[in-house]
């Protein structure tokens, strides 16, 4: 037991909704938010981002208004978490520009690896305090406060 496995209700932009997959992790060495190569693709075009070579990473402009994502985490008892467009773009600067980064990236997880699954990285507990409580085998969330 390596990853805290969660059960995913869903996710949505603007209402509708933006993966197929019922199962997420939660992983503080993962950077983005990660998930099935054709939904991170959908994403990327509904916010016009472009694919980074053959990465699975994606540019977004970094002046374009992103909608909020909703992820919805829990089966019987289920909690809303949004993240917004800033929360999901990152911005890399150096002296001379910026450049922007959609905070997501498409990797697909075998099924014997127990995929298909996204992984909420550091986009999301950057957004969301995280504990894992490793002697009750749960996670909890809260609100970070700034």
């Amino acid at each position: 037991e390596t990853y805290y496995m969660i059960s995913l209700a869903g996710m949505t932009m603007n209402g509708a909704s933006i993966t197929t997959v019922t199962k997420a992790i939660v992983d503080s060495g993962t950077s983005l938010l990660a998930g099935p190569v054709s939904e991170v693709k959908a994403i990327a075009t509904k916010v016009g981002a472009t694919a980074v070579g053959t990465t699975g990473e994606y540019q977004i402009s970094c002046t374009t208004s992103l909608p909020s994502i909703t992820v919805t985490i829990g089966s019987s008892s289920q909690k809303q978490f949004i993240l917004t467009g800033d929360d999901y773009r990152i911005k890399i600067c150096n002296i001379f520009e910026c450049q922007c980064l959609l905070g997501m990236v498409g990797i697909d997880i075998p099924t014997r690896d127990g995929g298909p699954l996204w992984i909420l990285g550091d986009v999301f507990m950057r957004k969301y305090f995280t504990v894992f409580d490793v002697g009750n085998q749960q996670l909890g969330f809260a609100n970070i406060t700034k």
